[in-house]
C-alpha cells in the first residue's frame, strides 16, 4: 500500500470503512516489519469491547498476532493512536524475535535484559508503575516516540496527532516520575531486582 502514513490524514480516513482502515494497519505493520528484518504480524481486532488495553503483541502456540481495541477502528479521533499502537507493539515483537534467537552472544546485552525481562514480566493490572517501567516497555516507548516525531512534519496540521504524540511523552515522563516517587534514588536497580527476581 502506498503513502501508508498519508492515509491516517483525517479527510482521508474519515471516508474509510473499518474493513480498510484495518487493511491500513495491516499494511503499516507490514511496511515496519520489512524495516526491522522480521517477518510481518496479523493485526487483528480484539474480541472483546469492554477490553481495557488498546493493543497488545500476542504469542500464543508459536502464533503471533497483534491486537488492537476496535475503538481505534471506528473513531477517527483514535485513528493516531492506531498508528502508534501498531508501532508499539510491533517493536514488542521485534524485541521477541532478538531474544528468540537460538544463542544470544555475550556482548548482546540489550537483548539479554529484554529475555530477562520478559520472563519476569508484569502487566499492567498488577502494577503500572513497575509495568510502565520496565526494560522492553521502557524500549517500545522511546522507539515509538522517536517514530513519532519523525512524523510530526507530515500531520502538522493534524490537532489529533498532537494530542496524541504529546500523550506519549507525557506517559513516559510521568513513568519515570512515579518510579522515582515510589521506589526512591536508585528506582532504576531495585525495580530491575524485582521483574528479574519472577523469572528466576
Amino acid at each position: 500500500m502506498l503513502f501508508i502514513y498519508s492515509k491516517f490524514k483525517l479527510r482521508k480516513w474519515k471516508k474509510y470503512t473499518s474493513v480498510k482502515r484495518l487493511e491500513i494497519l495491516q499494511a503499516l505493520e507490514k511496511k515496519l516489519a520489512r524495516k526491522q528484518h522480521r517477518d510481518p504480524i496479523d493485526v487483528v481486532v480484539h474480541e472483546r469491547s469492554d477490553w481495557n488495553c488498546l493493543g497488545m503483541f500476542s504469542v500464543s502456540n508459536g502464533v503471533k498476532k497483534l491486537y488492537v481495541h476496535e475503538n481505534l477502528i471506528l473513531n477517527p479521533a483514535y485513528r493516531f493512536h492506531a498508528l502508534e499502537t501498531i508501532i508499539h507493539e510491533g517493536r514488542h515483537a521485534t524485541q521477541y524475535v532478538n531474544i528468540s534467537k537460538e544463542k544470544l552472544h555475550w556482548w548482546n546485552f540489550r537483548a539479554k535484559r529484554w529475555k530477562k525481562n520478559f520472563a519476569g514480566y508484569v502487566s499492567s493490572q498488577e502494577d503500572s508503575v513497575l509495568y510502565n517501567n520496565q526494560e522492553v516497555e521502557r524500549d517500545a516507548q522511546r522507539y515509538t516516540i522517536k517514530m513519532l516525531k519523525r512524523l510530526e512534519r507530515k500531520y502538522r496540521n493534524e490537532k489529533d496527532f498532537r494530542v496524541t504524540l504529546q500523550r506519549n511523552i507525557n506517559r513516559y515522563e510521568r513513568a519515570e516520575q512515579q518510579a522515582r516517587e515510589q521506589y526512591g534514588a536508585f528506582y532504576r536497580h531495585k525495580m530491575r531486582k524485582r521483574i528479574d527476581s519472577r523469572g528466576e
